[in-house]
């Protein structure tokens, strides 16, 4: 079953800098992951420091290698400190 994350996450202002080249890193790195279908990272329309993130998998197989990967263990030990506030994460089946 196709498994779909959703992730939420407010920037501080002075940080989208720092938080886009992170992102383009596990950007690149996740979609080229066997088993991710997409990884994309959209941004909210009336707030610089919203951003979105959908992921859509093959199966939860694929959602664990990513979750265990190098890069994605970086992105997200290197975005923590940049967060303004806890991200919504959500999963859905497909």
């Amino acid at each position: 079953m196709e498994k779909i994350i959703t992730a939420e996450l407010s920037v501080q202002s002075d940080k989208i800098e720092a938080f886009l080249k992170l992102a383009k890193i596990v950007i690149s790195k996740s979609n080229a992951e066997k088993g991710c279908l997409t990884y994309k990272l959209l941004k909210e329309f009336d707030h610089e420091n919203e951003f979105f993130f959908f992921e859509k998998y093959e199966n939860q197989k694929a959602v664990e290698a990513h979750n265990t990967s190098e890069h994605f263990k970086n992105f997200i030990d290197g975005i923590t400190p940049l967060l303004s506030k806890e991200p919504v994460i959500e999963i859905f089946n497909a």
